[in-house]
């Protein structure tokens, strides 16, 4: 705890940003060192106003940081800072990490996609979401996304509801996440995490600031909705500064539901998808190349000579398929 009051005067510390902070910590090694260190040492590193401000200690509160460690606890958060090795590496390595990661449940060390998007998504959407995070789960990955309503949400929740993982990273302090898809989060076996103190309410700044971890966490972003001024497009346009893969998908190509995906592919950051497929790969095919040619609906008659078989054997195989949920019946064809 008194390695973690260090870190909090750093980060409370007028004038110094991430990016210093990080400076003085690859040069000094500790919180402790810098706070101990000299002018001159300081100013070579962060300049003549922010070395002052070290000095002087501007903006350090010794009662709101004792206040915090003692809502840290009585949260049963972890807090995770950059001289720890479980901090996740991907945020090291921005050029901005947050000094400090206030973690509410397990950070598992796995591979993430951020799936972002609409707060009104469309019904449409909300199945595609399902869909996509069942496959997602299937295929080893963890989903992490900001937890506000709509696409948000939908992702969190089909992560569980699938018996997957999902981590939550909040535009605000941990005492601010209350309600709905936190409280859902907290009795799973899921993660909250911010960099925002305990207290700190979200505003215009801290969404859009949050929206980089989102990205650096991500081996790649889906966005399945979003309008002209969404925030998912913040969002984006980190992931591609960071060199991550962008996926969009467009559902009702004339509403302007989509227009900020589509201003994505017109600038060239993302890519159009269908569907999970177009990501993962056909594992349903590779496991059975029928499933594959009944993408399109087909008739008894054509998939007898497809697969050679007499008809007792295929009605057979086709309905087991379709206890399995793998085909469905319309009318007088099948369909995957």
């Amino acid at each position: 705890m008194d390695d973690l009051r260090l870190w909090l005067r750093l980060k409370l510390t007028k004038g110094l940003g991430e990016r210093s902070i990080k400076k003085l910590y690859e040069s000094f090694g500790s919180p402790e060192n810098i706070l101990s260190a000299g002018y001159e040492d300081l100013r070579e590193i962060v300049g003549d106003g922010r070395a002052r401000s070290l000095l002087k200690g501007d903006g350090v509160d010794d009662e709101l940081v004792e206040k915090i460690c003692k809502v840290t606890q009585r949260l049963g958060a972890r807090v995770l800072t950059l001289g720890d090795d479980s901090y996740p590496v991907q945020l090291r390595d921005l050029p901005d990490p947050p000094p400090l990661l206030f973690v509410l449940g397990e950070l598992e060390d796995t591979k993430f996609f951020g799936l972002v998007g609409t707060r009104k998504p469309t019904p449409y959407t909300l199945s595609f979401v399902e869909d996509f995070v069942k496959e997602a789960v299937g295929n080893g990955y963890a989903v992490v996304s900001g937890g506000a309503n709509g696409v948000d949400a939908k992702a969190h929740l089909s992560a569980i509801e699938n018996s997957g993982y999902t981590v939550c990273i909040l535009g605000f302090g941990l005492l601010k996440a209350r309600g709905g898809i936190f409280e859902r989060l907290k009795r799973s076996s899921c993660a909250l995490i911010t960099e925002f103190l305990p207290h700190e309410p979200g505003d215009r700044h801290t969404f859009p600031k949050r929206n980089r971890l989102i990205s650096a966490l991500s081996e790649f972003i889906l966005i399945p909705e979003a309008g002209r001024k969404s925030g998912s497009l913040i969002t984006a346009n980190y992931a591609v500064g960071m060199g991550k893969k962008v996926y969009v998908h467009i559902g009702i190509g004339r509403s302007p539901n989509w227009e900020g995906c589509y201003r994505l592919l017109r600038e060239g950051k993302a890519e159009l998808i269908r569907d999970h497929r177009d990501v993962f790969g056909d594992r349903a095919y590779e496991e059975n190349p029928l499933i594959e040619f009944l993408r399109t609906p087909r008739s008894l008659e054509e998939i007898k000579a497809h697969l050679g078989l007499e008809e007792g054997d295929v009605l057979v195989l086709l309905t087991r398929m379709e206890l399995e949920g793998k085909v469905r019946r319309l009318g007088s064809f099948y369909s995957s």
